[in-house]
C-alpha cells in the first residue's frame, strides 16, 4: 500500500501537465475551423439540423406563417370586424339582420324603406328614422279606380244597348273586352241622346228627340206649335243656343225696368212672346241671356224678364219673376236687352225656365226677335 501511494503521487504531475495541455491546444482548433470555407459551413450546417428545422431561423419563420393564418381567419382590430361584417352583408341591411319593419321596433340602416300592401292593390311605406326605430306606416297610396285582381264583371253596359265583361288584370286595372249584343238597326241611336231637329214640323221649327233605353228614338213630347216657342241649351259651357222667335198677335200690360218682384206699367199695352228655355242636363246651369232684333228689321225697344214656369195673365203670376226686368245690355250693346251677371238665370236639371220678350213703346209692331242663351255653369 505504502508502494502504491507513492507511485499515484509521482503520476499527478504528469495528468495536469496534459489537461494544461489540452486547454492550450483548443484555440487552436477554433483557428482551424475559421479558415473552413463558407460552403463548408453551409454543408456542415444542413448535416447537424434535422429536417423540419429547430433552428432560430426556421423557428421564426414558422411563427410569421402562424401569424400570417391567424390574421386571415379572424379579425384583430374592430375597425377590421367592421369592414368584414359589411362585406358579407350582415350589417348595414336592416331586412337581414332581423328588423321586422314594425313602426316603433328598431332597426340599423338609417333610411331604410318598408312596404306593406294596403287596400285594394296599394301599399304604404315606412322608414328607418335617425334614432334607428322605424317610422309609422304613410297613406296608403293605389291607383284611383284600382280594382281587386281576378275581380270579373259582366254587367257593364257599352255601345248602342250591348253588354261587355271587363276583368280586373294583376295591375289592379279594369281590361273590358270587345261589346256584344248591340241594336244593328240603321236608326239606332245612344240612350240618353237628345237631337234637336224640325221632323214633322216647319222648317226650323225644331223638337227635342230623346233616344230611349232600347236605343231607339222616341217621339217628342211637344207639338210643333209649342215648340215654336222652344230653346234647348247647348251641350258643354261657353256653348250658345239662338233661336227666332215672333211675338204673339196680341197686347198685355208690359212689364217696368226694376228688380224683384216685377212691376206691371198701369198704362201700357205691347205686344210680347213667352219663350221656354230648356235645360236636358242632369246638372242645373247657370245662362246669360241676350235679346236682339235680326239683321235688316227695324230696332225696337224690348224687356226682359224670366220665370220659373209659365205665368198665368194675372198680376200676382207674372210679378213673381225670378230676377227683376231689364231694358238694355250694358255689357255688350249689341243686343237691346239681357240678363247676365246678377241678373243671370239657373235652369234646374231637365227643368225649364221662361223668358217674357216684350215691346216697350205700346205702338211698336209685332216683331220678331233672336233669343240667345249661353251657358256660364253647368
Amino acid at each position: 500500500m505504502e508502494l502504491l501511494a507513492k507511485e499515484a503521487t509521482r503520476m499527478r504531475p504528469v495528468t495536469t501537465r496534459l489537461v494544461s495541455l489540452f486547454i492550450a491546444a483548443t484555440p487552436l482548433v477554433g483557428i482551424a475551423a475559421c479558415s473552413s470555407s463558407d460552403d463548408d459551413l453551409a454543408q456542415a450546417s444542413s448535416a447537424e439540423t434535422p429536417q423540419g428545422g429547430s433552428s432560430t431561423k426556421d423557428a421564426g419563420g414558422s411563427k410569421n406563417d402562424a401569424d400570417a393564418s391567424k390574421s386571415d381567419d379572424e379579425p384583430t382590430t374592430t375597425k377590421d370586424a367592421g369592414k368584414d361584417a359589411k362585406a358579407d352583408g350582415s350589417v348595414g341591411d336592416a331586412s337581414n339582420d332581423g328588423s321586422t319593419g314594425d313602426p316603433g321596433t328598431p332597426c340599423t340602416s338609417v333610411g331604410e324603406i318598408y312596404e306593406r300592401a294596403c287596400g285594394v292593390c296599394g301599399k304604404q311605406i315606412a322608414s328607418c328614422s335617425p334614432s334607428h326605430v322605424v317610422t309609422g306606416y304613410g297613406a296608403c297610396n293605389e291607383p284611383p279606380k284600382a280594382c281587386a285582381p281576378g275581380t270579373i264583371e259582366t254587367t257593364a253596359a257599352c255601345g248602342y244597348c250591348g253588354t261587355t265583361k271587363r276583368t280586373c288584370n294583376n295591375a289592379c286595372e279594369w281590361v273590358e273586352e270587345a261589346c256584344q249584343g248591340e241594336v244593328t238597326s240603321p236608326t239606332r241611336c245612344l240612350a240618353g241622346t237628345i237631337d234637336n231637329r224640325d221632323e214633322g214640323c216647319a222648317p226650323g221649327i225644331k223638337r227635342p228627340w230623346k233616344c230611349d233605353a232600347t236605343c231607339a228614338w222616341t217621339a217628342p213630347t211637344i207639338s210643333c206649335e209649342e215648340a215654336t216657342r222652344l230653346l234647348v241649351l247647348g251641350e258643354t259651357v261657353g256653348s250658345k243656343t239662338t233661336r227666332q222667335f215672333t211675338q204673339l198677335d196680341s197686347k198685355i200690360k208690359r212689364l217696368t225696368s226694376s228688380g224683384t218682384p216685377c212691376k206691371l206699367s198701369t198704362a201700357t199695352d205691347s205686344y210680347y212672346a213667352y219663350v221656354e228655355v230648356r235645360n236636358p242636363h242632369a246638372k242645373s246651369a247657370k245662362v246669360d241671356l241676350f235679346v236682339r232684333e235680326p239683321a235688316g228689321q227695324p230696332a225696337i225697344s224690348v224687356l226682359v224678364s224670366a220665370y220659373a214656369t209659365l205665368p198665368d195673365s194675372s198680376a200676382a203670376a207674372r210679378q213673381a219673376c225670378l230676377t227683376g226686368t231689364e231694358l238694355a245690355c250694358f255689357h255688350d250693346i249689341s243686343y237691346r236687352a239681357c240678363l247676365m251677371d246678377d241678373d243671370a238665370v239657373t235652369v234646374p236639371a231637365n227643368g225649364s225656365v221662361w223668358v217674357y220678350i216684350g215691346n216697350f213703346d205700346g205702338t211698336d209692331p209685332r216683331a220678331t226677335f233672336e233669343l240667345t242663351a249661353s251657358i256660364t255653369a253647368l
